[in-house]
């Protein structure tokens, strides 16, 4: 997540202006247009959520493997269960392709390394929602001493 909001994932040139852009980008964009709650949603559902989720997985999965129960562990679960829904970080770099396609007609259109990392992010999250099994850490958590 770190890498992915780091590095600039496309270089737009549009009439002679050059712009790097970031996943955070569009939503300071959005922002300074005065689009405030929709620029919150997409802060949330692009970084925030996505962030917290993997942040929750990796701590539950922890206390999995160590054999802990670990605090706060069944409401976590809960918490990951609502946050995996609203995680659209895949939604995100399909946007982005698409963008390309769009802007490619309007000028020269050039990916930069940030998108590796978020291509890289995206099938960790895809992977992530589709192998964490809920069902299985709340088990383990009732069988830890």
């Amino acid at each position: 997540m770190i890498l992915a909001n780091s590095y600039p994932i496309l270089n737009f040139n549009i009439a002679g202006n050059s712009q790097d852009d970031h996943m955070i980008t569009g939503i300071l964009s959005l922002s300074v247009d005065g689009y405030y709650p929709l620029a919150a949603l997409v802060f949330f559902s692009a970084i925030a959520a996505p962030t917290l989720h993997l942040l929750v997985v990796w701590y539950l999965s922890a206390a999995c493997i160590l054999n802990q129960k670990w605090p706060g562990t069944p409401q976590l679960l809960g918490l990951a269960g609502i946050l995996e829904s609203w995680n659209l970080v895949p939604v995100f770099t399909i946007s982005c392709m698409l963008s390309v396609v769009k802007l490619a007609t309007l000028g020269t259109v050039h990916w930069m390394s940030g998108a590796i990392w978020l291509v890289l992010l995206s099938l960790s999250i895809l992977l992530t929602i589709q192998f964490f099994d809920r069902q299985y850490v709340l088990m383990r958590w009732e069988e830890a001493d």
